[in-house]
Order: structure tokens, then C-alpha cells, then sequence
């Protein structure tokens, strides 16, 4: 389970992009306008490389219970959509 330590201080958003994954979800938090835009996907791909239809993403006030209301919505997504995540070709794989 992601938590709120997992994530950088709000200072960071305002001029990059955050990017992680979490068994087998990916996502992406930034800055836009002012909100913050998170965005989830399964792996195996990149941000860019991933079509826009495989891609979920939701909007939270650029501030520190933003910050926290996206881990609470990364979990929930991650939760929600359990079997997509654990079926991404590269989850729990391990060199």
C-alpha cells in the first residue's frame, strides 16, 4: 500500500513530474494549472508510450491533503483494479 511518505513535498510538483509504480501500476503526479493531475496505467510501458485509452486520471487541489487524497485514490485505483495490475507482464518479476 502506497502512503504519503512515498510521495515528494508539494514544493517538487510545481516544476516536475513525479513517476512510480506500484505492483504493477504505474503512475504519474504533476502540477497542472493549479491542481494536482494523477494519472495511473498498467505497466509494462512508459507515460508516453502507453495509449491514452489504457490511462485513468483525476484531479486534487494543489496542497498537502491533495497530496494525501491522491495516495488515498492511487490505493483505491490500485484496489479497484486488482487483476489488470497483477496480470502487467513485468509485476513480480525480480532479477
Amino acid at each position: 500500500m502506497l502512503q504519503r511518505s512515498d510521495f515528494l513535498a508539494l514544493n517538487f510538483y510545481k516544476k516536475e513530474k513525479f513517476t512510480g509504480s506500484y505492483e504493477g501500476m504505474r503512475f504519474r503526479v504533476e502540477k497542472e494549472e493549479d491542481s494536482l493531475l494523477a494519472t495511473i496505467w498498467p505497466e509494462p510501458f512508459a507515460y508516453a508510450a502507453t495509449p491514452d485509452e489504457k490511462k485513468e486520471s483525476e484531479h486534487f487541489p494543489f496542497s498537502e491533503e491533495g497530496l494525501c487524497q491522491v495516495t488515498d485514490w492511487l490505493n483505491r485505483k490500485h484496489e479497484e483494479n486488482i487483476d489488470l495490475f497483477r496480470n502487467a507482464p513485468f509485476w513480480g518479476v525480480r532479477e
